[in-house]
C-alpha cells in the first residue's frame, strides 16, 4: 500500500512539472515550428500534404464510383425484422468502412515514397491513423444509430436521444484517439515531453467528463426498473457506469500507463457485458417498428418462441469479449503473444487458467442452453393438464421433464465446479473423497430425507401417478397431482387446499385417473314391472347413448342393466357403464336423465319408497289395517 501511495504522490509530481514546464516549451515549440513553416521545408511538407490527399481523396472517390449504387440501394431497402436490419447494416458498415480505410491505405503508402523533413513523415502517418479513427467511429455511429433516419436504426435507442449520442460518441472518438496520438508527436518532433503530458492530461480529462456526462445521460436504471418479485429498488446502472468511469480516470491519473490501460480495458469489459443481453436478444425479437424507430429495450421475454441460437450467440459473443480483453491485457503489459504459452510467470499461467475456466464455463452454459431450451419447447408443445379434459398420453413426460430439467441443472453445476478447480491447479481427488464421507453423514443423518427421495425415485420409475391424475395415498390425503420434486407431490384437493406429501408417507397409492372406471347406480321401480322390459329399454338408451356425439366417445362399454334385488313393494335395478376417469359423473347424470325419459315414454314410473306393513289378528287371517311409509 505504501508503494502505492510513493508511486501516485511522484506521478502526481510529474503532472506538477508537466504543468509547470509546458508553457515554456510550447512557446518554443510554436516558434521553431512558424519557422520551420516559413522557410523551404514547411513549404515542401505542406506541398507533399496535398499531393497526399490528392492520392487518397482520388482513391476513395474511385472507391465510390463502384459502391456508391449497392450503398443507395441498400439505404432505399426497408427491412422487415430486426435481424434483416442488421445484415443490411453489416453491409452498410462493410462499404463505408472500405472507403476510409482505402483513403488511409493510400495516403501512408504515398507518403512513403516521398522524401520528407525530418520528423514531418512520423506526423503525417499520426494524423491519418488519427483521423482514419474518428471516421470509421462516425461510420459506426451512423449504422447503429442512423441519425434522422429511425427505419435504418440498429440500437433501442429513443430518438431524441440519438444526436446527442451521436455527438458524444464522435467527441470521445476525436479526443481519445487525439490523446493516442497526438502528445508522441511533441515528444517525437518538437522535443516537448512537458507539453506532451499535459496535453495528454487535457484529452484524458475531457474524455472522461464526456463519458461522464454520457453515463448519467443515457444509462437508466438497470434492466426495467425494479423487479417484480424484489421489494428493493433497481440500483441505477447509470452510478456504476460512472463510478467505473472515475475509477479508470483516477487510476489512469495516479498509476501507471499498463494500469491504466487494464483498468480501461476492464471497464469496457463490464459495460459491454451489461448491454450485449439486451443488444443480442434485440435482434429475435418481433417487436420492430421501421416507421417509428425502436425505443424500448428487448429481452428474452419478448422473443415469441423460445429459440436456442440467440443464448448461443449471447454466450460466444460474451466469451468472445473476454478474450479480447485479456488480449489487451496482455498487449498493455507488453507481453510478447508467441511467448506466453512458455512463459512461466505464475500471472501468466493464473490468466490462462481463467481463460480456461471462462471456456468450461461458456461449454457448460451452452450445454445447459440446449437442454433446457428443448426440454421447454417439449413443455409448451405438450401444454398443462386439464384434469376435467380428455387424458393427456404425454402426461408422463410432463411429468418428468421438470424433475429431469432440474437434475440436469444441478448436475452441470457441479461439473463445473470441479471442473474449474482441476483447471486452476486444485486437487480434486481429496475433495471427491471428503464428499463422499460427508454424504454418507448426511444419509445417516437424515434418514427420512434420503427415504423420501428414493421412494420418490421408485414411485417416478413405477409411473405411480403423473402431474393432473387424482389419488388417494394411504394417509387419507388425496387430490389432483398439480407439481412433483425430488422430495414431496403436491395433491390439490377437490374442496381446494393443497397438501405437500413427502413420497415416503404416501404408502399404498390408488390411482383414481389411469385407464378406465367402471360406475354403477341404482334404478328402484315398482314391484309390479316387468324385468325383461326393462332391461331392454336400459340396453336401448346405452346404445342411443353409445352412438350419440356428445357422450359417446366418452363410452368404454355402454350402459347396461338387470335386477339386481326386491325389496317390499320395490324392484331395484343395477346399472353400470365403463368410461373414462374423471367423466363418470358426467356420463351418469345424462344416463340417468335418458332413462327418466324412456320410462316416462313407456309409462313407467319411479318406485315411490314405501313400504306395506300387513298385520294379522287372531280372529280375521288376513285383513289389512294399516300402512306405514318406509
Amino acid at each position: 500500500m505504501m508503494q502505492w501511495m510513493l508511486a501516485a504522490k511522484a506521478r502526481v509530481g510529474l503532472w506538477a512539472t508537466d504543468l509547470a514546464q509546458a508553457p515554456d516549451e510550447w512557446h518554443a515549440w510554436a516558434d521553431a515550428l512558424l519557422l520551420s513553416l516559413m522557410g523551404g521545408t514547411g513549404v515542401r511538407a505542406i506541398t507533399y500534404c496535398l499531393i497526399l490527399l490528392l492520392v487518397g481523396g482520388s482513391a476513395e472517390w474511385l472507391y465510390w464510383t463502384y459502391a456508391y449504387a449497392p450503398l443507395r440501394a441498400l439505404h432505399a431497402r426497408v427491412a422487415r425484422s430486426a435481424r434483416e436490419a442488421l445484415r443490411l447494416g453489416l453491409r452498410r458498415l462493410v462499404l463505408l468502412c472500405g472507403g476510409v480505410l482505402l483513403f488511409t491505405a493510400a495516403t501512408i503508402a504515398s507518403s512513403a515514397g516521398l522524401s520528407w523533413p525530418e520528423g514531418v513523415h512520423e506526423a503525417v502517418v499520426a494524423v491519418t491513423l488519427w483521423l482514419m479513427v474518428v471516421r470509421l467511429c462516425w461510420a459506426l455511429v451512423d449504422v447503429l444509430l442512423a441519425p434522422g433516419r429511425s427505419a435504418r436504426r440498429l440500437v433501442p435507442v429513443r430518438t431524441r436521444d440519438v444526436p446527442w449520442l451521436a455527438v458524444m460518441a464522435v467527441l470521445v472518438a476525436l479526443l481519445g484517439s487525439a490523446a493516442r496520438f497526438l502528445p508522441e508527436l511533441f515528444e517525437q518532433i518538437g522535443d516537448a515531453p512537458h507539453s506532451a503530458g499535459v496535453l495528454r492530461l487535457v484529452l484524458a480529462t475531457l474524455t472522461a467528463l464526456l463519458l461522464l456526462v454520457g453515463s448519467f445521460a443515457f444509462f437508466g436504471q438497470s434492466g426495467r426498473g425494479a423487479s417484480v418479485r424484489s421489494r428493493l429498488p433497481a440500483f441505477p446502472r447509470s452510478f456504476l457506469v460512472a463510478a467505473m468511469v472515475v475509477m479508470a480516470y483516477a487510476v489512469w491519473l495516479l498509476g501507471s500507463a499498463a494500469v491504466s490501460t487494464i483498468t480501461i480495458v476492464l471497464v469496457v469489459v463490464v459495460v459491454l457485458q451489461m448491454v450485449l443481453r439486451g443488444a443480442v436478444f434485440f435482434f429475435w425479437s418481433e417487436r420492430w417498428n421501421p416507421p417509428r424507430g425502436v425505443a424500448a429495450p428487448v429481452g428474452p421475454d419478448d422473443i415469441p418462441q423460445q429459440s436456442l441460437l440467440p443464448h448461443i450467440v449471447l454466450s460466444a459473443t460474451r466469451f468472445s469479449v473476454v478474450v479480447l480483453g485479456l488480449g489487451a491485457c496482455a498487449i498493455a503489459l507488453d507481453t510478447p503473444i508467441t511467448e506466453l504459452a512458455t512463459h512461466q510467470g505464475p500471472l501468466v499461467r493464473f490468466a490462462f487458467s481463467l481463460l480456461g475456466v471462462a471456456a468450461l464455463a461458456l461449454l457448460t452454459h451452452l450445454v445447459w442452453i440446449a437442454i433446457r431450451t428443448t426440454i421447454d419447447q417439449r413443455l409448451a408443445h405438450i401444454g398443462p393438464i386439464d384434469p376435467h379434459g380428455d387424458p393427456n398420453p404425454q402426461a408422463r413426460l410432463l411429468t418428468l421433464l421438470p424433475l429431469l430439467r432440474m437434475t440436469s441443472a444441478a448436475a452441470l453445476g457441479v461439473m463445473l465446479l470441479l471442473s474449474s478447480l482441476w483447471a486452476v491447479g486444485i486437487e480434486i481427488t481429496p475433495l471427491l473423497a471428503g464428499a463422499g464421507v460427508l454424504g454418507l453423514a448426511l444419509g445417516f443423518g437424515a434418514q427420512a430425507l434420503v427415504r423420501d427421495v428414493i421412494a420418490g425415485i421408485f414411485f417416478l420409475a413405477e409411473d405411480a401417478f403423473r402431474v393432473g391424475e387424482y389419488i388417494e395415498s394411504g394417509t387419507t390425503t388425496k387430490g389432483t397431482v398439480e407439481r412433483i420434486t425430488l422430495r414431496t407431490v403436491a395433491l390439490r384437493h377437490h374442496n381446494g387446499p393443497l397438501h405437500f406429501v413427502p413420497y415416503g408417507a404416501l404408502g399404498t397409492v390408488r390411482n383414481n385417473s389411469r385407464d378406465w372406471v367402471i360406475e354403477k347406480f341404482n334404478l328402484p321401480l315398482p314391484i309390479d314391472v316387468d324385468s325383461e322390459t326393462v332391461r331392454k329399454l336400459i340396453k336401448k338408451v346405452g346404445e342411443a347413448m353409445l352412438q350419440d356425439e356428445e357422450v359417446g366417445h366418452l363410452l368404454r362399454e355402454p350402459l347396461k342393466g338387470k335386477l339386481s334385488r326386491i325389496d317390499p313393494g320395490v324392484k331395484v335395478f343395477r346399472c353400470k357403464f365403463e368410461t373414462t376417469p374423471g367423466k363418470q359423473f358426467d356420463v351418469r347424470a345424462q344416463a340417468i336423465k335418458r332413462l327418466e325419459a324412456a320410462l316416462k315414454a313407456a309409462g313407467i314410473g319411479f318406485a315411490d319408497g314405501r313400504q306395506v306393513v300387513v298385520l294379522q289378528r287372531m280372529d280375521d287371517p288376513v285383513q289389512v289395517v294399516g300402512a306405514v311409509a318406509g
